[in-house]
């Protein structure tokens, strides 16, 4: 055990990789106290159940973005360009980590900490990208006949949208299997289109 790592740190660090690898439904609280080593009444203790687990882990996967980005967007030091390779760089690591199920399995059986994983996706949408935005607008960065709201917009319901199952079931399969298969590899597809366009640079519409 770390130093300074509590119980509850234990908990959250081993339920979390378990969660975001094998899924939600699959997970038992009684195989995580056995890997854990401790008995369930020990790990009930700390979290009364599993979906309490969970939008425990979700909120502090999203914290831990949410301070990154933030310390980021704050360092006067870097120019824009360096902090929206940081920045997304970042996140779409943390995406990574997640199993493509992972978001279909907490929709459908664990509601509540499916609406905070919308919370915190809603949050880094609509505050940080808009202020990220707004610094490469100020800096000269950002086309000034770009509306900046519509970008912001574009971003938040193009990456919701493709992360929601009720919609990718609707797509053919034939294009869906052009899909990048994890949240972090649509993220970085998603990032990319939004600030690179889809037409070459040697081209005019």
């Amino acid at each position: 055990m770390k130093a300074q790592e509590t119980p509850r740190d234990r908990i959250l660090a081993e339920a979390k990789a378990l969660f975001f690898t094998q899924g939600y439904s699959k997970v038992l609280m009684a195989d995580l106290a056995r890997r854990l080593g401790m008995s369930k009444k020990t790990l009930y203790q700390h979290f009364p159940g599993k979906e309490e687990l969970l939008s425990s882990i979700i909120r502090q996967h999203g914290q831990d973005i949410q301070q990154e980005v933030e310390r980021t967007l704050a360092d006067e030091s870097l120019p824009f360009p360096d902090k929206t390779r940081r920045i997304f760089g970042y996140v779409g690591t943390k995406l990574h980590d997640i199993n493509p199920d992972f978001v279909v399995d907490i929709r459908k059986n664990a509601p509540s900490a499916w609406l905070h994983l919308q919370k915190y996706k809603t949050d880094a949408a609509f505050l940080r990208f808009s202020a990220l935005l707004d610094e490469g607008y100020r800096e000269g960065y950002v086309r000034a006949d770009v509306n900046r709201t519509m970008a912001v917009l574009l971003y938040a319901s193009a990456l919701e949208t493709i992360l929601n199952p009720d919609f990718t079931e609707q797509v053919p399969k034939e294009l869906m299997q052009e899909l990048p298969k994890t949240p972090g590899e649509v993220f970085d597809g998603l990032v990319k289109i939004i600030f690179k366009g889809i037409l070459r640079q040697d081209t005019e519409v």
